[in-house]
């Protein structure tokens, strides 16, 4: 498979660069709709919704140039700006999103986690719609296997030429029943307001810290056993059992 990257001359687009932008703008669409639907405020959802995107890029930024430090030694002080290495990590965008939500929700007293609840389906949609994009373009991929299953990928940025486990189908496949489970039990947001999300966290955490011991693409890792995004998964579900158990400034569910 080759499905990488369109290039016009010296200039060239990432597919999954494409499909990512197209998941973003898709769930930010459906959930504008959504808190239209449910007649939620949206001169403030329209007025702070920019403060809480700049702040997930910024905090997402400084994520990846935690983790990658050789991206300040080759840049310097334009290390937070050049984009292009590194990208943006993607775990600091759901922080410092998050974080400034509920900064602005709390100054002007609004409960956030009715705000929460109706991110869920267009997360996992859009979810879907980026495993579809690692498994065409090889973004994502798995160890090597002799499963008659596994999947060999001829294309840039993939290092192993064997063939691998298609970890993004499994994902697709995890995150496909999630959804599933999802629209069954939409009513939650209404009678348990936070429940919904609560619930959504757990499954994604879960299944993305399951799914990286089958991940082979290249990534920081903690003594040379668990990735580092498996950390970040850990302290998620810390997070979400500490909720669970009214440890947190939020509503127990």
């Amino acid at each position: 498979m080759n499905f990488y990257q369109l290039s016009f001359g010296f200039f060239g687009f990432k597919i999954y660069g494409l499909f990512l932008s197209v998941a973003f703008v898709f769930a930010l669409w459906y959930y504008y709709k959504a808190l239209q639907k449910q007649k939620f405020p949206m001169d403030f959802f329209r007025h702070h919704f920019w403060q809480w995107l700049v702040a997930g890029l910024v905090v997402g930024r400084v994520f990846s140039l935690i983790i990658d430090t050789s991206i300040i030694t080759q840049h310097g002080v334009f290390a937070l700006f050049a984009f292009w290495d590194g990208t943006i990590h993607f775990w600091g965008v759901a922080l410092g999103f998050l974080g400034m939500m509920w900064w602005t929700m709390k100054k002007q007293n609004i409960p956030l986690l009715r705000w929460l609840d109706q991110m869920v389906i267009p997360f996992f949609i859009a979810l879907l719609i980026v495993d579809i994009a690692a498994f065409l373009t090889g973004a994502v991929y798995g160890r090597e296997t002799i499963l008659p299953w596994g999947i060999q990928y001829e294309t840039f940025g993939v290092d192993i030429l064997k063939p691998t486990h298609p970890v993004s189908v499994y994902a697709f496949i995890a995150h496909a029943i999630a959804y599933s489970w999802i629209r069954r039990n939409i009513v939650l947001t209404d009678r348990f307001p936070g429940r919904l999300i609560f619930w959504a966290g757990v499954a994604y955490f879960s299944i993305d810290f399951l799914l990286q011991f089958f991940r082979g693409d290249s990534t920081v890792s903690v003594f040379g056993i668990i990735r580092i995004e498996q950390i970040f998964d850990v302290l998620a579900l810390i997070f979400f059992a500490l909720w669970q158990k009214g440890k947190l400034p939020l509503k127990k569910v």
